[in-house]
């Protein structure tokens, strides 16, 4: 079980080389949450440091893992003019124009110290309401735009090097909206989960158009700006490292259940359509070579899914914590997320 504590606070100067990731769709229900953390535990078991930070404001990710007493004093403290502890509270002064970003701690996730996790914050629609404003005077090329686009990043940057991150795993909410833009220009890559409904396949059609604009967008802002602010900014250059089927049951074996199959089969050339071409007319470099866009495939673990968030651990890692009947499920789960985690290291040559 995982042993919650308090890690250091962003203020170090330390380098380390990180690479930026985010589970990214228009659609919610698909899993993205879960999927992060399992992920998530799954790099931190290969010797990775893994940095989560709930950029969601509906803090899913971060009420998984901490317990309701803290999460209500964290949250409760968030906006108070020093010594808040979430991610809000770190922007806010820089949104609110009194100062630069301030220094939170993280919270320690695993005993190995290779997991950690920066709290998310219902306050951070209040920075999302000043990011359309902000991003208007980037084009302007002004600094107070400059200043508030690039918060969230700074945050991040100074964490990761605090905690000598690895792997950054964002979590997203389910929109197009600003705060989405801005930590997914942030990202060197971002990934796509799929449920096999109707909808999380319409919502790829959004994603594949707001991603290509959104880079455009930053590409102009980027050559507008003097060489000493363009070092400063985001590099807007996220590379999409393919889909996640997430959640499909079956009946035997490793096939998807009619009608989730014949859903599955819609949705590589729908990838395609509505991510990969709209992606690649920006940049060929912007999206997975070969033409296999597929990562992997997450079945449903039904019971397992809600007794890991009980706990605050990944499915794989629920032996101790279920009954014995489940071990098996409890380890096939874990050799999938493995599998996936894999291809993911390989794609993004972490």
């Amino acid at each position: 079980m995982n042993r919650i504590k308090r890690a250091g606070s962003t203020n170090s100067s330390k380098q380390a080389s990180v690479k930026k990731i985010a589970l990214f769709n228009h659609k919610g229900g698909v899993g993205k949450t879960t999927l992060t953390v399992n992920i998530a535990a799954a790099l931190a078991d290969t010797g990775r440091k893994v940095l989560l930070v709930d950029a969601d404001p509906q803090c899913n990710l971060t009420s998984f893992y901490l317990a309701e007493p803290l999460l209500e004093r964290l949250l409760g403290d968030s906006d108070i003019e020093e010594g808040g502890q979430t991610l809000w509270s770190a922007v806010r002064p820089v949104v609110k124009g009194r100062g630069g970003i301030a220094p939170v701690p993280t919270y320690d996730i695993y005993e190995e110290g290779n997991l950690f996790l920066l709290p998310g914050d219902v306050l951070l629609s209040e920075y999302e309401e000043v990011l359309p404003q902000s991003w208007t005077e980037c084009f302007a090329r002004n600094s107070r735009g400059y200043d508030v686009t690039t918060a969230l990043s700074r945050v991040v940057n100074s964490t990761a090097k605090e905690v000598r991150a690895d792997v950054v795993l964002y979590d997203v909410g389910p929109n197009v909206g600003a705060l989405n833009r801005v930590v997914l220009l942030d990202c060197d890559y971002f990934i796509t989960p799929v449920a096999a409904d109707l909808f999380s396949l319409r919502a790829l059609s959004t994603v594949g158009r707001s991603m290509a604009a959104w880079i455009n967008d930053w590409t102009t802002i980027r050559k507008l700006a003097s060489a000493a602010d363009r070092a400063k900014l985001l590099k807007g250059r996220p590379a999409y490292l393919g889909y996640i089927a997430s959640a499909f049951k079956v009946y035997a074996g490793r096939t998807a259940a009619h009608p989730h199959s014949d859903w599955e089969n819609m949705i590589a050339p729908r990838v395609r359509n509505r991510i990969v071409e709209d992606l690649a007319a920006v940049d060929p470099a912007l999206v997975p070579r070969g033409g296999v866009y597929k990562l992997g495939g997450i079945k449903h673990f039904h019971s397992l899914a809600p007794a890991a968030q009980a706990v605050g651990i990944a499915i794989g890692d629920l032996r101790g914590q279920v009954s014995s009947g489940h071990y098996a499920a409890v380890d096939e789960a874990k050799d999938e997320f493995a599998s996936l985690t894999k291809e993911i290291i390989r794609r993004a040559a972490l």
